[in-house]
């Protein structure tokens, strides 16, 4: 099977094919990837340099963000770069959008051997793709694996991190917890829940879907999930965020509405980025180690570098409550 081969399969010219595999933007979407099924289906390797091309490492990895608004994710790839550095591999950045198109696009990158691996923060395509995906080639995720897929990962405790918070909560005698979560990020969303229920339940309070709000994670969600909150009848005195972008959002309404925070209601995140030590009052949040989570991510991803048909992992990393002024003086 030769490049000639696929074009006419693809009835389309040789150098079509060749621009396909060289990865230039150029080529119509419609026409790459219908040249990118055929040499799927055919298992085609494109002879670049040789028979060789099986074993040739490009010394490249790429990560896929879903966005670059999240600050989140900045620590996390300082981690992956020291990492990959110190073993020679170069670290190449795509935004996806959290657009299915966008990121096949990316992915074609790993297909065709122009990175060696992949790490992916997040992905919209099927636990089936993402498995087969992870089964022929390098490809890890840090942070929120497809739930159901066989892919190697790292994550933090999320159900923990969510369930031991909302216990300080009620030990400190809250009764009436809130939780603003997220309605994208399934796997830790879903986690997260997990453990703000149950942590209810197995201290004796009920859960009332009125102080569970579902939205994104924009600021505004979490000021207008505070908003809702404090107009019902028995409003809560505890509040819970899934990042601290909500908690920020949540905490500045609450404070338009006369709410002093750490007092009157308390509010916490989840994360600990930068903003939480700045704001004012400062924002207690739930901390991921976060370099160390891409340092994991580029160790497992290594390991599949050496040998793709290693057994798939999960690595948990510790996870740390962290409290400012948004729950003290006490909790």
């Amino acid at each position: 099977m030769t490049i000639k081969d696929i074009a006419k399969l693809c009835n389309t010219s040789v150098a079509t094919v060749s621009r396909v595999i060289n990865d230039d933007p150029k080529v119509a979407d419609a026409t790459r990837q219908k040249v990118l099924d055929v040499i799927k289906e055919q298992k085609f390797v494109p002879n670049i340099t040789g028979r060789n091309l099986r074993t040739q490492k490009s010394k490249k990895i790429l990560v896929l963000l879903p966005t670059m608004d999240n600050q989140f994710y900045t620590r996390i790839l300082q981690g992956i770069d020291d990492k990959a550095g110190e073993v020679g591999y170069d670290v190449l950045v795509a935004i996806t959008n959290q657009d299915e198109a966008q990121e096949s696009k990316y992915l074609d990158m790993l297909r065709m051997k122009t990175v060696d691996g992949c790490i992916s923060f997040f992905n919209t395509l099927s636990h089936e793709k993402i498995s087969n995906l992870a089964k022929d080639y390098p490809f890890v995720q840090c942070c929120e694996p497809t739930l159901n897929a066989n892919v190697s990962s790292v994550v933090v405790n999320n159900r923990q991190a969510i369930y031991e918070t909302c216990v300080e909560f009620i030990q400190a005698g809250h009764k009436r917890i809130a939780m603003i979560s997220g309605n994208y990020y399934k796997y830790s969303e879903q986690l997260r829940e997990n453990g703000y229920k149950e942590a209810l339940k197995e201290n004796g309070i009920e859960v009332d879907e009125d102080l569970i709000i579902k939205n994104f994670y924009r600021y505004k969600d979490g000021s207008d999930a505070a908003k809702k909150f404090m107009k019902l009848k028995n409003p809560p005195t505890a509040i819970i965020c899934v990042s601290d972008s909500i908690a920020l959002g949540a905490i500045s309404e609450l404070k338009n509405l006369g709410k002093v925070v750490g007092k009157d209601v308390k509010v916490i995140g989840f994360d600990n980025t930068a903003i939480t030590e700045y704001y004012y009052p400062t924002i207690s949040s739930i901390a991921q180690p976060r370099y160390d989570l891409g340092r994991e991510a580029f160790k497992l991803l290594l390991e599949k570098l050496e040998d793709n048909t290693s057994s798939y992992k999960q690595i948990i990393l510790p996870h740390r409550i962290v409290h400012r002024e948004s729950t003290k003086p006490s909790l």
